[in-house]
């Protein structure tokens, strides 16, 4: 926690972190299932905050060598593009096919 930061305000700032990665439109593909078998993350959200990414704008700025870095050294894959097509694919197999809508 912050200096002088409340449990309330703990619980506030992570909602609106959450929140603004879900503007991301890749988000969804990462289920917590995933995310827990191929990485040391619950979620995909405690993984972009590692990152250093918590919105758009954070996102854009993120030096590709370096996120490359953390994928290989903490989860399961070689780079993000391998996690990121593993997911939408896994996604795909799992609502796509079945004919769900999201």
């Amino acid at each position: 926690m912050h200096a002088r930061e409340t449990i309330l305000d703990k619980i506030s700032r992570e909602c609106l972190i959450r929140k603004n990665l879900k503007d991301i439109p890749f988000i969804h593909y990462f289920s917590n299932d995933f995310m827990e078998r191929n990485t040391q993350y619950f979620c995909i959200e405690d993984f972009m905050k590692a990152i250093g990414v918590v919105n758009l704008e954070t996102l854009n700025q993120v030096d590709k060598e370096s996120w490359n870095s953390v994928v290989n050294q903490t989860t399961v894959f070689e780079n993000w593009d391998q996690m990121l097509s593993d997911a939408g694919s896994e996604y795909y197999q799992l609502h796509m096919q079945k004919g769900l809508v999201i």
